[in-house]
């Protein structure tokens, strides 16, 4: 097998593993049931493969990256599943009435955009740079395999649609949110100019940085919305800090981004997955700490590498 190959393999589970597993979406004891795996492989990995051809073939770009990321969220949150416009969806919670505006869920809509913009892909693609830099510009799946990835996608997706949640969104509004992804995929192709935001502190303390940007949308979008302040907030301030977010990445060296990387993972695999564990939700704490020590030491040696430099 190809390294090429092999590397998009390891990118398909990736996706998955962070999107859903470390997010306790999907426990590690759900996941392995064979219908569950090939639903979830198929539609994050297919979506992940997807979005970094793009970015490689459109020229790469951290604004790209965050777009290209958004563009998946609101594909599986908005049009395979619909929990964007349904009421009920089952992970609601009080965000199903907090910025419930004209049938669509506003808040979660926009959580769940970041969400998998963050976790699902972009950190998958940046772990997979950091690890194999040699394939840093080079595409992974040749024309026959972009053929079985759009297949697999497109698969999981109507077996999303149809299967998954039975509700019917407004017609309109699912309309306009197909619109608006494809509005999204020409305008990121045309894109031109990449973000850099300069931050000292971002540069000093990445991993530090890293952690209050999660710590930041933990209490945006899980505890603000069990107050009385208005939606509005979350609504504006959780894109703000995630362009905040991406426009670091331009200026941060490759162990400064594992640094980032390891302080946005930091809130899930060093105390959500451990508290799962004692939930009763077996093997999240392996998950957790076991994703933290090997990102650790891969950490440590880039530590060591640039001191001998």
């Amino acid at each position: 097998m190809e390294k090429k190959t092999k590397l998009a393999l390891l990118l398909s589970l990736l996706s998955p593993f962070f999107g859903e597993v470390v997010s306790g979406s999907t426990p590690p004891l759900e996941i392995i049931n064979p219908l569950s795996f090939l639903f979830l492989w198929a539609f994050y990995g297919g979506g992940i493969l997807l979005i970094r051809e793009a970015w490689i073939r459109w020229r790469r770009g951290y604004l790209r990256l965050m777009l290209l990321g958004i563009v998946y969220g609101i594909i599986e949150e908005g049009l395979a599943v619909k929990s964007f416009f349904d009421p009920n969806w089952m992970d609601l919670g009080v965000l199903a009435t907090y910025g419930r505006i004209f049938e669509t869920n506003v808040v979660w809509a926009v959580w769940l955009s970041i969400f998998h913009a963050v976790f699902s892909i972009s950190i998958p693609i940046l772990l997979l740079e950091i690890f194999y830099p040699d394939f840093k510009e080079k595409s992974l799946l040749a024309k026959r395999g972009l053929k079985i990835t759009l297949t697999a996608f497109i698969s999981a997706l109507i077996i999303a649609f149809f299967l998954l949640n039975p509700y019917s969104p407004p017609l309109l509004h699912y309309s306009l949110t197909f619109l608006l992804t494809l509005f999204l995929i020409l305008g990121i192709k045309r894109i031109r100019k990449d973000l850099s935001i300069e931050g000292e502190f971002v540069q000093r303390h990445p991993m530090l940085y890293g952690t209050f940007f999660t710590i930041s949308l933990f209490i945006l979008y899980l505890i603000m919305p069990n107050t009385k302040i208005p939606f509005v907030i979350p609504l504006l301030l959780g894109p703000a800090i995630t362009v905040h977010l991406y426009g670091q990445m331009e200026n941060l060296n490759t162990k400064q981004l594992l640094a980032l990387v390891l302080g946005i993972l930091g809130p899930f695999i060093l105390f959500y997955d451990i508290v799962l564990e004692f939930n009763g939700i077996l093997g999240m704490s392996i998950v957790g700490i076991g994703t933290f020590l090997i990102l650790f030491r891969k950490y440590l040696e880039l530590k060591q590498g640039v001191k001998r430099g």
